[in-house]
């Protein structure tokens, strides 16, 4: 018999809401800045509930072996959550956990393309590559150490990325490079999970196609911005880097910008249609004493932060949703990857010995 709402979040939903709780009380990311040094930020660390990356630290000294433990935990925190649940809600957090999936096999991807096309040791790089399963069985090892494209498809069998991988052939990536693949299981990842979403319960079901469906088309404005204004991409290959879903992909104002010629193309446009409360025009396109030929640079990370605010937004709002829905366990799926996100930021930023104001900035 199936539970009802309160059943089925509310142990969860209290659990996380003392999670998210006590993410807001320690402050540990303006902790972490307010440290002299990267040995200071791991001291931070070592007495936080991310100990166990102080303690990569100490045994290695290696910063991107204190980013996998993170991207580790990450993995973990979507599936102490799943656990909790049942049903398509969990079927729902499953799909989430495999975005990482689809990012690790992007950077497996890279390693074999570096390695066998390119000619490039990948020892060192490839010691940083998740290889445990996630949530497909994926042969990560013999992936990285394919010496044929058959062999890459081979160690992908049976999961949800055999077919899209060997539709694309060695000759079209030596030819092409990655880009049009990686594109190619992002979009596929976005459609199975919209799919997951159509299978919730009716509350559900409206909160999870709304938030996505607004991802989706942050997506596709950062798309249009990146590739048709900034990089100049003929329209008809910009479109094929769309996802087929939400108000922008189906807009007929996105159809004109694709046909206008590379002058007239205004990347503020598409702000203003499809985003309220977006810093205007002016501000965006504030050159300061910026070089002109680093303008479109600045604009494209400007827009790419507001695009980010939008979303923070979003999330920060779902707080305060239905608490015996989907939508507090995906606010706090945000959260817990931005926390993430930024720590991973900070020890980069200490690591080069940047300073608390300039780590800041780039934090946004």
């Amino acid at each position: 018999m199936r539970q009802d709402p309160v059943s089925h979040y509310g142990y969860i939903n209290a659990k996380l809401r003392a999670k998210i709780g006590l993410m807001r009380e320690r402050q540990i990311v303006s902790t972490l800045l307010k440290s002299e040094s990267l040995v200071d930020a791991v001291a931070v660390l070592r007495s936080s509930a991310y100990h166990q990356v102080a303690e990569s630290y100490d045994k290695t000294g290696d910063l991107q072996h204190m980013e996998l433990v993170l991207l580790t935990l990450e993995i973990a925190m979507y599936r102490d959550v799943a656990k909790h649940l049942e049903g398509k809600s969990a079927v729902l957090v499953e799909h989430l956990l495999g975005k990482i999936e689809v990012d690790n096999l992007k950077n497996a991807l890279r390693l074999w393309y570096s390695s066998i096309i390119r000619n490039q040791s990948i020892r060192h790089r490839s010691e940083y590559l998740f290889k445990q399963r996630i949530l497909h069985q994926v042969d990560w090892v013999a992936l990285i150490n394919a010496t044929s494209y058959e062999a890459v498809c081979k160690a992908l069998k049976d999961t949800v990325y055999e077919q899209t991988v060997a539709s694309f052939s060695l000759s079209r990536l030596q030819q092409e490079g990655l880009f049009a693949l990686e594109s190619e299981l992002d979009k596929n990842w976005y459609l199975q999970l919209m799919e997951c979403t159509r299978n919730l319960g009716k509350t559900d079901r409206e909160i999870a196609t709304d938030v996505f469906l607004f991802e989706i088309d942050l997506k596709n404005i950062l798309t249009l911005v990146r590739y048709f204004w900034y990089h100049q991409m003929e329209s008809e290959d910009v479109k094929n880097l769309l996802i087929p879903l939400g108000k922008v992909y189906d807009s007929k104002l996105v159809a004109s910008y694709l046909k206008q010629k590379e002058t007239e193309r205004d990347p503020q446009s598409l702000m203003d249609a499809f985003l309220s409360d977006i810093e205007d025009a002016s501000e965006l396109n504030k050159r300061g004493s910026v070089p002109a030929d680093q303008t479109e640079v600045l604009q494209t990370l400007k827009i790419e932060a507001a695009l980010d605010k939008q979303r923070k937004k979003m999330y920060q709002k779902m707080l305060t949703s239905d608490p015996f829905s989907i939508a507090l366990p995906l606010a706090y799926f945000f959260l817990f990857k931005e926390e993430t996100r930024m720590i991973r930021a900070v020890l980069n930023g200490k690591y080069y010995g940047y300073d608390e104001q300039y780590i800041k900035g780039v934090l946004g």
